[in-house]
């Protein structure tokens, strides 16, 4: 038994290692007569952008008076926030028994930490009577932990190279695994424009008899940072000064409308406006601190550095980006798209077994190099007091910057 939530978390965390055993899993859901197959779901993969376009469909969901379960990963504050309804996080005292009442399966099946966390996301949500539940993918698609559920639509957000040694070197071979959540008759949507993807989608789709729906996202525009668009007969204001995020919240919109549409799900088109215009998803283009202004964004691949650009491009200057890239992503590539955005580009290193050496990090790039992440902020926050500083390259280091600012906040759901 475990005696408390941070010795559980603690517990599971050892965990991240395991074999990720889909097949103890899957039989572990089989012996408990299938709960996910009760949820009534909606299903979010892609490469970037897939925990904000699920926190707008949870929060279009909500605007209209639903209880609604979430489940994202990974954890910006702390472990609990994976798992929420309305937004709110699952508390130490449920995790805890949740955590202990589970504790016999996890040895015998043999579960790693995500799936641990999936199966007490499960009974959270089935136990607390929620309406819907939006689950976003973990990594991948195909093989992924959540991919157990039967969604009532499918979401691929976009395709860009990121954890190639589990989903393959090639987009399509990383659009193929994504593809992986397409069901048997259920819709798909996605924001994707490449076409070596798009037909990809489209083989899937039509072997599981159904069809993608393609949406092509609006320009927005940003102005007192706030992003303005028109899509669809909507006009939206974002609380944000995220650019890319009208791509995430019109592919929202647009699943949304279907919905609606085909009385899936009642709303209403003030629920859809509303629902986008009153969320903002931590850890995106967040100011942090107005003086100095700093911002972070959790861009942790190529793909996300070039989402990010156009934001970059409207902050004031001079600017500083502080970086650190995990060592399983391109680092070089993305060092040398900061560094023409940035008057100064520092490069540090966190804690974590998955930070990247600071010297290979570095490389021949013309950057300034920082060991100690809190002296690379003490020397930005000082140079550039009248500046912008941007914190980015890897949602994990992000999060720890974040805490330093705004600590354990359980109840910002910004």
């Amino acid at each position: 038994m475990f005696n408390s939530a941070q010795e559980f978390i603690d517990f599971i965390i050892t965990r991240k290692t395991t074999s990720d055993n889909r097949a103890g899993f899957h039989a572990l859901l089989d012996s408990l007569g299938h709960p996910e197959r009760q949820l009534k779901c909606l299903h979010v993969a892609g490469t970037n952008g897939k925990g904000s376009t699920t926190d707008y469909l949870r929060s279009i969901l909500q605007q209209h008076g639903y209880r609604v379960g979430s489940f994202t990963s990974p954890h910006l504050i702390v472990h609990n926030d994976r798992i929420r309804i309305n937004n709110q996080f699952i508390s130490d005292e449920d995790l805890l028994a949740y955590g202990n009442r589970f504790r016999e399966y996890y040895d015998q099946y043999d579960l790693s930490m995500f799936q641990i966390d999936m199966l007490i996301s499960i009974y959270y949500f089935l136990e607390n009577k929620v309406d819907y539940v939006v689950y976003e993918v973990g990594m991948g698609g195909r093989l992924d932990t959540t991919n157990v559920i039967i969604p009532m639509v499918s979401v691929i957000t976009n395709i860009g190279f990121d954890h190639m040694a589990y989903l393959g070197d090639t987009l399509p071979k990383i659009a193929y695994e994504k593809a992986g959540i397409i069901k048997e008759g259920v819709p798909v949507f996605t924001g994707e424009t490449k076409k070596s993807c798009l037909e990809v989608f489209d083989r899937v789709a039509r072997e599981k008899h159904t069809a993608v729906t393609k949406t092509r996202a609006p320009e927005g525009q940003l102005i007192n940072n706030r992003v303005f668009f028109r899509y669809r007969g909507y006009d939206i204001s974002l609380p944000t000064m995220a650019l890319y995020q009208v791509k995430n919240a019109s592919l929202a919109l647009r699943v949304a409308e279907y919905l609606r549409k085909s009385h899936l799900i009642e709303l209403s088109k003030d629920d859809i406006r509303s629902g986008l215009q009153n969320t903002a998803w931590a850890g995106r283009f967040e100011i942090i601190s107005d003086k100095p202004r700093i911002i972070v964004d959790g861009a942790h691949n190529e793909h996300g550095i070039t989402a990010v650009q156009d934001s970059i491009r409207n902050l004031e200057h001079p600017l500083c980006i502080i970086a650190s890239i995990l060592s399983d992503k391109q680092y070089d590539k993305m060092i040398k798209k900061l560094n023409q955005l940035a008057d100064e580009l520092i490069i540090t290193t966190f804690s974590s077994s998955r930070s990247t050496p600071l010297q290979q990090l570095v490389g021949n790039n013309d950057v300034t190099a920082i060991s100690d992440y809190r002296r690379a902020l003490d020397y930005a926050t000082e140079k550039y007091a009248s500046g912008t500083i941007l914190i980015t390259g890897s949602l994990y280091f992000v999060s720890e910057i974040r805490s330093l600012y705004k600590g354990d906040n359980r109840n910002d759901n910004t």
